[in-house]
């Protein structure tokens, strides 16, 4: 009995023993299956810390497409967005030169930021150099002892560095940069999670970084376009070949984005290069030095009809540094191209300095091409203007030479009522094309004394009053000659109303005040000056000052007495003599 009873509770120990087993068992089953549910949540959050800290890039991507974009300033919320996933005490975003081959500290946060932001390592160097020149992460645990930590820039920024995750910056096609991050917050390490978060952001900030760049040169290239054709459109505005020149130079600082530029023209004669224009403010200087052809950058330019981009001019052999030294400005890049007319050189256009980066691109070149292009046909058209008008001036000059030589005692009249006009005209509020007009009304005012005959118009002694009056025909004349020019309608009316007077007295229309033609009533001014001081059949030239006395005595009479004023200014600082007419 007592066996039995025993065997009865050894039996039933073991049942519990068993179930106890079995209860261990299933505990730890659920206690590895939480710690996996742990595990796993852990990894979920920090999944889903990444795709946060995505959907954050991807948020700031919509400012690419505003008016007011600025990439930089976008970076730099990129990094305050990484050190905050991160949570790392400061880094570092870097975009490699290209043109220089090196890394710029583009982005920098923490409390090295003043110290270093902009500076330079070359691509290879230290640890975000090997990075951006690999195009591989890398971490280092120990960055004192690290055999890619450059210490030099540890030095400088004196800030205790203790670990450090480096990651390309890169796009499908290349490394653009780099990104760095350092010291995790609370002394602890980085871990593998933070590596993997960094390359994600990173891969976003590069893409945004492309697609900025690409919208930017887009932008770029549209505002290039228009702003060549609207140079082109200003260039052909004016026939003036002063005006196309300064034009030209003007336009292309400002489409290239540049410090300076010179516009050089070939002269023929001496097969020289000389500085037309020169802009700055010792352009003045840089305009009396001539180049022979094949000296220097433009020289080599106009003589071989290429074009150069030049990075650094002083490591250039063709560089001329007399025209730095003249105007004591320094030159450090430069694009030349030839001006060409039907596949002549007949200049070359230089664009200095490039204002928004440290050099020229080709993309330049080829836009400055294009500038030199319309520069080209702008100075041919404004050149064989000046010819024709010239060849006008000359013939005008001629005819009015001719009439005056038919009259022994006016000899040189035109040239110097010619020249008085011009001299009060500086002080009037004239614009180009009435100056060019009142000089041609200069030239031709006389002309229509060719239907005057011999007789009356060489006649020494004192006219009749029917000679007179047949003299007094000569504006009508001149007016009927000259009418069938259309190119001359500026210039009729001042020819035709030179002799009316602001009392209405005049002839031949006997207008009054302002209905005669401003250019009429300065020409009125001048050829009296010059006829009460040139000798006569019937008298002796009056002088100066008899002259002028009775200049002002006819103000408001004779004479528009504003018109009377500007003479006398003309007259008082040195401009008008009658020395000329000796």
């Amino acid at each position: 009995m007592k066996k039995k009873t025993r065997k009865r509770a050894r039996s039933k120990e073991t049942e519990k023993e068993a179930r106890v087993k079995i209860l261990d068992d299933a505990l730890s089953i659920v206690e590895k299956e939480a710690i996996d549910l742990k595990f796993e949540l852990s990894k979920l959050k920090e999944r889903m810390r990444v795709k946060e800290a995505e959907l954050e890039v991807f948020r700031e991507m919509s400012n690419i497409s505003s008016s007011s974009f600025k990439l930089d300033q976008l970076l730099d919320r990129y990094m305050d967005l990484v050190l905050k996933i991160i949570r790392a005490e400061a880094g570092t975003l870097y975009l490699t030169d290209e043109v220089k081959k090196d890394l710029i500290f583009n982005v920098v946060k923490g409390k090295v930021k003043r110290k270093i932001t902009g500076m330079r390592i070359g691509l290879g160097e230290g640890i975000a150099g090997w990075v951006a020149q690999n195009g591989r992460p890398y971490v280092a645990t120990d960055v004192k002892n690290d055999p890619r930590w450059l210490r030099e820039v540890g030095n400088k920024i004196k800030f205790d560095i203790r670990d450090i995750i480096c990651v390309p910056l890169q796009t499908p096609k290349e490394t653009i940069g780099s990104i760095e991050v350092i010291n995790k917050m609370d002394g602890k390490s980085f871990q593998r999670e933070d590596l993997e978060l960094l390359i994600s952001l990173a891969t976003q900030i590069a893409m945004v970084i492309e697609n900025a760049h690409l919208l930017l040169d887009k932008e770029k290239t549209l505002s290039q376009l228009s702003g060549l054709t609207a140079i082109s459109a200003l260039l052909s505005s004016s026939l003036d070949p002063k005006v196309v020149r300064r034009r030209t130079m003007e336009a292309s600082t400002q489409l290239m984005d540049c410090e300076t530029g010179s516009l050089f023209l070939v002269d023929e004669e001496t097969n020289e290069l000389y500085f037309e224009v020169a802009l700055g403010k010792e352009g003045e200087k840089v305009k009396q030095i001539r180049l022979k052809m094949g000296k220097g950058i433009a020289g080599w330019v106009a003589q071989h009809g290429e074009p150069l981009l030049i990075s650094d001019t002083t490591k250039d052999s063709r560089w001329f540094r007399e025209a730095d030294k003249k105007s004591k400005f320094v030159t450090k890049n430069m694009l030349c191209v030839p001006i060409k007319v039907k596949d002549k050189v007949i200049g070359a256009l230089e664009a200095i300095n490039k204002l928004d980066s440290e050099t020229f691109t080709q993309d330049d070149l080829e836009l400055l091409n294009s500038l030199a292009n319309e520069v080209g046909i702008a100075i041919d058209n404004a050149n064989l203007y000046e010819e024709k008008r010239n060849t006008f001036l000359e013939t005008a000059e001629a005819l009015a030479d001719a009439i005056d030589k038919r009259d022994p005692y006016t000899g040189g009249h035109t040239k110097r009522v010619t020249s008085y006009s011009l001299a009060m005209a500086k002080y009037l509020d004239l614009n180009p094309s009435e100056t060019e007009n009142l000089k041609l009304t200069a030239i031709l005012h006389d002309i229509g004394k060719i239907g005057i005959p011999d007789d009356v118009l060489r006649k020494k002694g004192k006219l009749t009053d029917s000679e007179f009056d047949s003299i007094k025909k000569h504006p009508i004349f001149g007016y009927e000659i000259m009418s069938h020019i259309k190119s001359l309608k500026g210039v009729i009316p001042g020819m035709r109303s030179h002799h009316e007077r602001p009392d209405g007295r005049g002839y031949p229309d006997r207008l009054k005040a302002e209905k005669i033609p401003l250019i009429a009533r300065t020409i009125s001014v001048a050829d009296t000056f010059d006829a009460m001081t040139s000798d006569r059949p019937y008298r002796k030239r009056l002088t100066d000052a008899e002259a002028l006395k009775e200049i002002r005595r006819c103000a408001g009479t004779q004479f528009d007495p504003m018109l009377v004023k500007t003479f006398l200014k003309a007259y008082r600082k040195g401009e008008i003599s009658s020395d000329q007419n000796s």
